[in-house]
């Protein structure tokens, strides 16, 4: 959706030139560090640097983008100084930034440095720059072509371009490496390389404005020489890693001057044609895009802004932050009822319109990617024996077929195990290598993981029912036991390296129905499920009429929503009848399909609007499979905010993913399960209902007590119809609840009723003893699920919504959170409106 934009001439904003934002110092920090890493700074400003409360460093600085500044320290770091840092303009100086404390690389880094990538890759041939990432700031990291040193810098960047002296050969076996503490890294993947398939690429600009001194190059081969030209005057020659190319320059840019710049690699072949662009004027400075602002945030996230532009930010027409970059931090926290304005300025020009922020009581920020972990080497080998047939992937020494285990590694500690298994398809593919790409992303964490072959039991030998599912069990179960043996020989590999009481299983198709029943049939010593995700899953026990109930493990279901083959998303009877460990999450995911998970299943049998590519199937699975796995195996805290909405990962389509969650350490106010009926809660409170009609059906297919056909859990649930405007359902709390600092989480979804309702929705209220109810708006934390148009039958597929406390006390003065006497529904959207289905109304 646009952002809204009104001119900036239609508003008097309070601009105090003394009040700029502070920058924020990277954390983490480690010891043998020679810099602190600085970002979101204003471009051209000092940085001060203070280190144990007096500052040892005032330095100029460029600009933020596009990694901030690295800033030599007096001397090496130190475990437990403490850091932070200021900016300053001629006029202003802002307050102090976060508090960073140094600490031993090894805290979180045990096994070592983790392993550098080369990035970008491939290299070519005559390439003088090189980018490598995956580094600790202040490591050294270096770059060897045919096992000489070509290029060495100290005191890196976590993605650091290396310049490379002599130009890559042809052919060179290219390989990067770092240092922290003199502690070495592995060595990165292998690039090896290769000659440019000439011609290069004309080069492009992002828009160029008047005043400008940082320009973005695009289209830049890996390891090219960039020459720029403004208005004709040679501006230098300047290598680059490929990619794009941010230019600073040495005084600001006139409006219609001409930009020109070309690029070569090798001597011998021609550069590129020019590729031009013309400075636009000032008027034509656009207001930068804003990513959703959360109620209790002290940031401001950028989507697009303009390259070394300063950014301002008002609340309620007053500046509350100034600074660069992606991230703009304000001097006071966000509350219910402000109105953002965001402008950007490039020297005396400022953006004619401003963008317009209205919070949101929920709107989670994009994090990290869990799948981008990578310490280790990946080995890998076949295995074919004892009745067990697979791939296995490990953290090793060195990449390739049966290469050691990282010895480093093993003396740590032993590995978390976890078992692929496929579903039914041709006998002839090779299903199970389809997972490789998930495989090698959690090896490179430090998982074994393998896939198994289950060929034997598909196609033609498949059979039918139950009973393939127990085959397929017995495979997993065979592979897991032939890898006890490879655990307690002294002579393998993989001896005395897998921990197998920290197992997880993940299965696609039939092979999700097989990992959620194995937990069941399983009995091998020192043998825990922990960890079960069912991808796209059959339930054949259920179509027999069996209820099948996950317990004791942590459980995840992937459900694709255009799904060709598994149309009916049967993982959610499997989400709805778990009952965990301590949680279960469940993905919903719009347009896609059943088959690209899987790289050897190369149809789209999907149904429905157009799917999603298979990358970006592969990305959803690698972000949350990985964040699932390493939260609840390897007991990383870092991933469980991706399993429960409160953050999303980079780099995968989470537009398109919608998730159920539940923790069992929450107070259920109705899961709609009691004796009782709509007539109380499952607290056995009455409930009441007012000018709507609210009653309880089974959320299932194929019962004939269900509210329609377009529910496809195991479940029991809430619908509310109404045809008046503002009806109240009333769900009494006993005793008094203290809900500072809590959540109300409730699924819900529209019911088809015919058609998509432009403005589906309803209002969340809670009560005090005083009777003064406050509202959230189901739209100001992400919105109702609407149902999906699957050609055998829409869906209505319930979501989790998070409603925070901060929320109902910013908007009302007179609510008193403190003692919260009942939850109100609210049905406050106009008439005709489609029926609205809920479920599990729970304190967390």
């Amino acid at each position: 959706m646009a952002d809204e934009q009104i001119p900036r001439k239609q508003v008097e904003l309070r601009d105090d030139p003394k009040i700029i934002s502070p920058p924020m110092v990277v954390d983490p920090l480690y010891s043998c560090s020679p810099v602190v890493k600085v970002i979101l700074f204003i471009p051209l400003v000092t940085i001060d640097v203070e280190l144990n409360g007096v500052i040892v460093k005032s330095v100029g600085v460029g600009f933020p983008d596009p990694n901030g500044a690295l800033i030599s320290m007096p001397s090496l770091l130190v475990a437990g100084q403490k850091i932070r840092a200021r900016q300053r303009t001629a006029s202003a100086t802002s307050g102090w930034s976060n508090l960073v404390i140094v600490k031993n690389f090894l805290v979180d880094y045990p096994a070592g440095p983790p392993r550098p990538v080369i990035n970008p890759a491939p290299v070519f041939e005559c390439g003088c720059r090189t980018g490598v990432s995956n580094l600790l700031v202040g490591a050294n990291a270096w770059i060897t072509a045919n096992a000489v040193e070509v290029g060495k810098v100290s005191g890196c960047n976590d993605h650091q371009g290396i310049n490379v002296s002599p130009d890559y050969g042809i052919h060179q076996d290219v390989l990067a490496q770092s240092d922290l503490c003199g502690d070495k890294s592995p060595l990165s993947a292998l690039e090896q390389s290769i000659g440019f398939p000439y011609p290069l690429p004309l080069l492009g600009f992002d828009a160029v404005y008047e005043g400008s001194q940082q320009i973005r190059i695009t289209n830049v081969a890996n390891g090219a020489r960039v020459n720029l030209k403004v208005n004709g005057v040679n501006q230098g020659t300047s290598g680059c890693w490929g990619g794009s190319l941010l230019w600073g320059l040495g005084s600001p840019l006139p409006a219609m001057a001409t930009l020109e710049a070309t690029q070569t690699l090798c001597s011998g072949n021609p550069p590129s044609p020019p590729g031009t662009t013309t400075v636009q004027p000032c008027g034509n400075l656009p207001a930068p895009s804003v990513y959703p602002v959360q109620i209790g945030d002290d940031h401001i996230v950028l989507i697009n802004h303009v390259w070394g532009a300063t950014v301002k930010v008002y609340i309620n027409n007053v500046k509350i932050g100034q600074g660069s970059g992606t991230v703009i931090t304000l001097t006071q926290i966000i509350k219910a009822g402000d109105t953002i304005l965001v402008g950007q300025e490039i020297g005396t020009c400022k953006s004619a319109m401003l963008t317009v922020v209205h919070p949101l009581c929920v709107a989670p920020p994009i994090s990290f990617n869990p799948a981008s972990l990578n310490l280790f080497p990946v080995g890998s080998f076949e295995y074919n024996q004892s009745g067990a047939k697979g791939s296995v992937y490990y953290p090793a020494q060195t990449d390739g077929v049966s290469t050691p285990f990282n010895k480093r590694l093993a003396k740590i500690k032993k590995v978390p195990f976890v078992v692929l298994a496929h579903g039914n398809h041709s006998e002839s593919d090779p299903s199970y290598q389809g997972y490789d790409y998930f495989q090698v992303q959690l090896a490179r964490m430090g998982f074994v993981v393998v896939s198994v072959d289950c060929n034997s039991v598909n196609g033609s030998q498949s059979g039918g029912g139950v009973v393939n599912i127990e085959a397929r069990v017995d495979l997993i179960i065979q592979s897991i036991k032939l890898f006890q043996t490879f655990n307690a020989s002294a002579n393998h590999l993989l001896s005395n390296t897998i921990d197998f009481s920290q197992t997880g299983l993940m299965g696609h198709s039939r092979g999700g129905d097989a990992v959620v029943m194995a937990p069941e049939m399983i009995a091998l010593a020192d043998v825990s499920i922990n960890a079960v995700l069912a991808l796209a899953p059959t339930d054949f026990r259920g179509w027999a009429g069996t209820n099948v109930n996950p317990k004791k493990f942590q459980f995840m279901t992937i459900l694709p929503a255009g799904d060709g083959d598994v149309w009916e998303n049967n993982g959610a009877r499997f989400y709805d009848r778990s009952a965990p460990g301590k949680f279960k999450t469940q993905l919903y995911i719009y347009y896609a399909n059943h088959n690209y998970f899987n790289r050897q299943w190369v149809l789209d049998e999907g149904m429905g609007p157009a799917r999603m590519q298979r990358f970006e199937h592969e990305e959803i699975l690698s972000a949350y499979g990985c964040a699932f796995f390493r939260n609840v195996l390897q007991n990383d805290n870092s991933t469980f905010g991706f399993l429960v909405n409160r953050v999303l990962p980079s780099g995968c389509r989470v537009d398109n993913v919608h998730l159920a969650f539940q923790i069992k350490k929450s107070f259920t106010v109705d899961d709609h399960e009691q004796a009782g009926g709509i007539a109380t809660n499952s607290m056995a409170q009455p409930t009441s209902q007012i000018g709507l009609t609210a009653k309880e059906f089974p959320f299932r297919q194929n019962d004939p007590g269900s509210f329609d056909s377009s529910f496809f859990g195991n479940t029991n649930g809430m619908v509310i119809t109404y045809e008046k405007q503002n009806g109240n359902f009333v769900s009494p709390l006993k005793p008094v609840q203290n809900l500072k600092d809590k959540e109300i989480w409730i699924r819900v979804a529209e019911v088809f009723a015919g058609n998509i309702h432009p403005d589906t929705g309803f209002q969340l209220g809670l009560r005090d003893a005083n009777g003064t109810t406050a509202f959230v708006d189901s739209n100001a934390v992400g919105g109702i699920l609407i149902p999906y148009p699957h050609p055998n039958r829409v869906k209505s597929m319930l979501n989790t919504l998070r409603f925070r406390s901060t929320c109902f006390e910013q908007s009302s003065k007179r609510f008193n959170i403190m003692q919260v006497t009942a939850i109100v529904i609210r049905c406050n959207r106009p008439v005709p409106h489609p029926p609205l289905a809920f479920d599990d109304l729970q304190i967390v």
